[in-house]
């Protein structure tokens, strides 16, 4: 087995050779993180020198010349350690600028009393909770993943010591690790059509959500005038709860196709067939703790059908049941902690969608209950540079996805899926005129 294990070894550090000696140098354009470890080698007696050549090193600005960027390497001193930072050039109106949380940052940390080498953590994206970080671990290294604040990798073993990793290029790290780790997320090939149908109909949302109104259990009916979700009678404050605005941000779909709205009727009804047996099924009655599952499946249903004439749609169809690094739980769904991740991977894996999330977790008293308590739509796309905008919207407002995990964090979220397309159009509301006596 040790043998073995030596092999792979010294297997792998030959390819890196290889890669680092020519073939990667022709794909550095092209690869999905801009790579500095040419500028890294550079300063590498730096890194592992002495304390007092640290102390008089300043920053520079060095020129890349596989890349063609420039690429700032700056040492910060923070309690007892040394921090590296090796910064890609960016470029916009104002000039140019090195951000240190970019796609392709490395910061290299080291224990000024011992001079141990402790870590190396480089950013993914530009976002700052979407990062790999590498460690020392018996002269070889381990690896974590972390995407949007979600650790989906951890302890992934690399045959090669910290110190190597400092002057190999990133690509030498995915050759390692693909065995186990999918880089496609990252690297996946952009969809324009689709992710400018979602940042489109975001806009159309964003432009009309001054015009909404609140009202408890509001919702428009199917000729588009406000009623009470529970009772259907005219409701004269003309506004939406959450589960109307969800409604109505689904009816651009539906609307689009029909020139209708959806049926409230239709949309309340309760699914008791296609949920597991538990507690909650004798409080339906009473306290109805499954309606934001209910009627978010419906609603994704409602409009399946449409593309979907001739077959019998079922839960099944519009679930979000497949995310590979989160176990999905029936009628529960997954942590809302992780919703920035599945969102990404589904922007990824599949663009093209409107998400209704249903918030569920322990409510109530006498008895406390797992209800479905509330619901939000969620419209992730990714733009042509690459980052991401995970759009999310909750009774008549846009709110940040930080604030909203923030919010919900210990309960769940289940997810239906509603496939867009460029017809989307919104359902009028009461300032258009249209709907007025």
């Amino acid at each position: 087995m040790e043998g073995s294990k030596i092999t792979l070894k010294y297997f792998i550090l030959l390819i890196q050779l290889i890669l680092s000696t020519g073939f990667i140098s022709a794909r550095d354009a092209d690869t999905f993180l801009p790579e500095n470890y040419e500028t890294r080698r550079e300063f590498i007696n730096i890194i592992t020198g002495s304390n007092s050549e640290i102390e008089l090193q300043s920053d520079i600005i060095a020129d890349s010349y596989i890349t063609g960027r420039k690429v700032k390497f700056q040492i910060l001193k923070r309690d007892n350690s040394w921090y590296f930072l090796f910064l890609n050039e960016k470029n916009d109106r104002s000039g140019s600028f090195f951000p240190v949380v970019s796609a392709g940052t490395y910061i290299i940390k080291r224990n000024i009393q011992s001079g141990n080498l402790e870590q190396i953590k480089v950013f993914l994206n530009n976002d700052p909770e979407t990062y790999v970080r590498i460690a020392e671990h018996d002269n070889e290294s381990l690896l974590e993943f972390v995407l949007f604040g979600s650790k989906i990798y951890k302890d992934v073993l690399l045959p090669v010591t910290l110190e190597e990793f400092i002057t190999q290029p990133f690509e030498s790290i995915i050759v390692m690790s693909d065995y186990i780790i999918d880089w496609n997320m990252l690297k996946a090939v952009y969809n324009e059509t689709e992710n400018t149908i979602i940042k489109n109909i975001a806009s159309s949302i964003d432009a009309k959500l001054p015009l909404l109104k609140d009202s408890e259990d509001g919702a428009q009916g199917p000729d588009g005038r406000f009623i009470f979700i529970e009772s259907l009678k005219n409701n004269p404050a003309q506004g939406f709860n959450c589960s109307g605005f969800t409604k109505w941000i689904s009816d651009g779909v539906y609307y689009a196709k029909t020139s209708r709205l959806m049926d409230i009727n239709k949309l309340k009804k309760k699914n008791f067939k296609d949920r597991r047996d538990t507690l909650s099924l004798l409080y339906e009655d009473l306290r109805d703790p499954m309606f934001g599952l209910d009627w978010t499946r419906n609603i994704a249903m409602t409009i399946y059908e449409l593309d979907h004439p001739d077959s019998e749609v079922r839960v099944a169809d519009v679930d979000v049941t497949s995310y590979p690094y989160e176990i999905y739980i029936p009628d529960i769904g997954y942590p809302v902690s992780g919703l920035k991740a599945l969102l990404y991977y589904l922007a990824v894996t599949d663009p093209g969608y409107i998400y209704l999330g249903s918030i569920n977790g322990d409510f109530g008293k006498n008895p406390v209950l797992r209800q479905h308590y509330h619901i939000a739509a969620l419209l992730p796309y990714i733009s042509p540079e690459g980052d991401f905008y995970p759009a999310l919207y909750e009774r008549n407002r846009k709110t940040d996805i930080d604030d909203f995990i923030k919010k919900y964090a210990g309960e769940s979220v289940h997810l239906v899926r509603i496939k867009a397309d460029k017809d989307y159009s919104l359902p009028p509301v009461p300032e258009s005129g249209i709907f007025d006596e």
